[in-house]
């Protein structure tokens, strides 16, 4: 059934799977035509596509590079052609590699600075030249209050993506708001990496794991809450505080 209230448009950046696709069903859900990003996931976004339409509202797919800067700047302009209702932007797009602090190699580094940092920092700026107003919340982690070295390149990338979201909050204000949520041990590791948050779940406040409905949750309340810009919300289970 098509929703009373149509909302705008998102342009969900990683939509296909795991989160990304979590976030885009919860926003067409609530009335949100999705422009759905996906990279090499191809198959997987179709069938989002399929769940989408499902809801009642339109979507479309946008298949973009985010290491490429030129793809990357053209994606804004491109979602809000075809959707002219473009007002909110999830940068929920990342990489999650093992890599330590070293410059003989920079693959990784330049993996992750390009796709977790550089292409959030363009898609928010194209998105306040282009849309003029609306919101932007960003995926970060619970880990940015850390130092750990096991994630360096990517750990350094949520670092830098919590300061530009404020940076970004104060510098789009007051036309656009820009928030942040930072997961904890929500989804199970990529990549056949060992899974070890049940046994680190114990040591946190909370002694469980988390669920993509606890931060569709906290969306939720970042989408309603008009008065709240430039806020990192850790939706942890309290491991940011261990």
């Amino acid at each position: 059934m098509k929703p009373k209230i149509l909302k705008g448009t998102a342009l969900v950046t990683g939509a296909a799977k795991r989160l990304g696709q979590a976030v885009a069903l919860h926003l067409a859900s609530q009335g949100y035509n999705i422009a759905l990003h996906y990279h090499t996931s191809k198959a997987e976004a179709m069938k989002t596509v399929e769940m989408i339409y499902k809801t009642g509202v339109r979507c479309e797919l946008f298949h973009c590079n985010l290491t490429d800067e030129q793809q990357t700047l053209e994606l804004i302009p491109k979602v809000h052609k075809a959707f002219s209702g473009l007002n909110l932007l999830i940068n929920s797009a990342s990489i999650f590699i093992p890599s330590q602090l070293q410059a003989r190699d920079l693959t990784l580094f330049h993996a992750h600075w390009n796709t977790n940092f550089k292409a959030p920092y363009i898609l928010s700026c194209e998105f306040a030249r282009v849309c003029k107003k609306g919101q932007i919340i960003n995926f970060i982690d619970t880990n940015v209050v850390r130092y750990k070295t096991r994630y360096a390149d990517y750990l350094l990338t949520k670092k830098a993506l919590f300061e530009l979201t404020k940076m970004a909050a104060v510098q789009f204000g007051p036309r656009i708001r820009v928030n942040g949520i930072a997961p904890g041990m929500i989804l199970s590791p990529v990549h056949a990496q060992m899974d070890d948050r049940p046994r680190r779940a114990k040591n946190i406040p909370l002694q469980r794991l988390g669920h993509p409905r606890y931060i569709l949750q906290t969306m939720q309340f970042l989408l309603t809450n008009d008065y709240v810009t430039g806020q990192i919300i850790a939706n942890d289970g309290g491991e940011q505080l261990v």
